[in-house]
């Protein structure tokens, strides 16, 4: 196993429910875990940016954008493109990423979370599993078969 992604898991997720949704419902149980959600563009990142601190009436997702001064106590961090290099990546566990972004190699962080608004494609996912099965240490795979209902696929 390459050294450099020993002990990294990837969850690809076959989604059918909505990206910001989806987001919400994950960062609120990963609230002590330091997070970054990779957007593909800039309007992305503001829709996205609005809909976590307005969404819930009672409530909302504290999260900060790159663009802002960003803090060690700072959990949920929304990016876009290559604005990695003004993070301190190396601060982050997990990343989360947005369907609409082409994904070209992995950064290096403990779990990332892959989502696809495409259907299930075997093929595709068998594809995906042997260019990552000896970079990274566990690969899973869940469609999303009912609102927020997951289905693990076997490998």
């Amino acid at each position: 196993m390459n050294k450099e992604f020993k002990n990294f898991e990837v969850n690809l997720y076959y989604i059918k429910s909505d990206f910001d949704s989806i987001i919400l419902r994950l960062c609120k149980k990963l609230t002590e875990k330091k997070v970054l959600i990779k957007l593909n563009d800039d309007q992305e990142m503001n829709s996205l940016d609005k809909f976590l601190w307005t969404k819930e009436k009672d409530g909302f997702l504290p999260h900060k954008t790159f663009l802002e001064k960003l803090y060690d106590k700072d959990k949920l961090v929304l990016f876009y493109g290559d604005s990695l290099q003004s993070i301190d990546i190396e601060k982050y566990e997990i990343m989360l990423v947005s369907p609409n972004v082409q994904i070209k190699k992995l950064v290096f962080l403990k779990k990332f979370f892959l989502f696809s608004n495409s259907s299930f494609d075997k093929k595709i996912y068998e594809s995906i599993c042997s260019k990552l099965k000896n970079k990274v240490n566990t690969l899973k795979c869940f469609c999303e078969y009912d609102v927020f209902k997951w289905k693990l696929v076997s490998n």
